[in-house]
């Protein structure tokens, strides 16, 4: 049974237990994040589901978290619908975060929507003020584990990030994306990449 078909069996109770944390004061919500990853694996998925449609801005539905995801700002994420998290991902949305639907984020990967500022001087570069950028995520990527995708950076739809890659500027749609800093190195349909326009980021779907 895919994940899909069992969220939808499993709907009412995850409405049910959805409802019964609403009083929950956020402080108690994220203690009982990182509590969740003491539960049964379906167990934790499940609690955590809940869990995150409390704490975010927005988020759809059948959305797995692993266990150990770290979450930074989770009321500035947007987040569609059939998204998988994998196990120890570091997601900070400080400068905000949209993830499209059917996007899947393996494990060990970092979403990081700020930088640090080194403008003044008279400050150590960790006391600097920290600049927000927006990540966009278009509907289905693939992000392959232990990448890195660094603030104002935009991922257009049907594009895959290559494992182990720090993304620094706009990825196109329907691309493969790989190395340090990510470059498209080829087309989803198989072209090389310099026939896809750069930049065109398409993310926003």
């Amino acid at each position: 049974m895919r994940g899909r078909d069992k969220f939808g069996r499993f709907l009412p109770a995850l409405r049910l237990l959805e409802t019964m944390l609403r009083p929950l004061p956020r402080p108690l919500l994220q203690w009982l994040w990182v509590l969740s990853d003491g539960l049964p694996e379906l167990a934790g998925v499940a609690f955590r589901y809940c869990l995150l449609r409390r704490l975010a801005k927005s988020c759809g539905d059948n959305v797995l978290v692993g266990r150990s995801v770290e979450l930074k700002y989770p009321e500035r994420m947007t987040i569609g619908s059939n998204v998988s998290i994998h196990k120890q991902c570091y997601i900070d949305a400080y400068g905000g975060l949209m993830i499209g639907d059917e996007v899947s984020i393996a494990h060990q990967s970092s979403l990081v929507s700020f930088q640090h500022t080194w403008s003044d001087a008279s400050l150590p570069i960790r006391d600097n003020p920290v600049a927000g950028g927006m990540i966009r995520i278009g509907r289905d990527v693939w992000i392959g584990c232990g990448v890195r995708v660094l603030a104002g950076v935009d991922i257009g739809a049907r594009s895959i990030v290559a494992a182990g890659a720090v993304v620094t500027k706009p990825v196109g749609s329907g691309v493969i994306a790989a190395g340090v800093p990510a470059k498209a190195v080829k087309r989803i349909d198989g072209q090389a990449a310099a026939a896809w326009p750069r930049g065109d980021a398409g993310a926003r779907g």
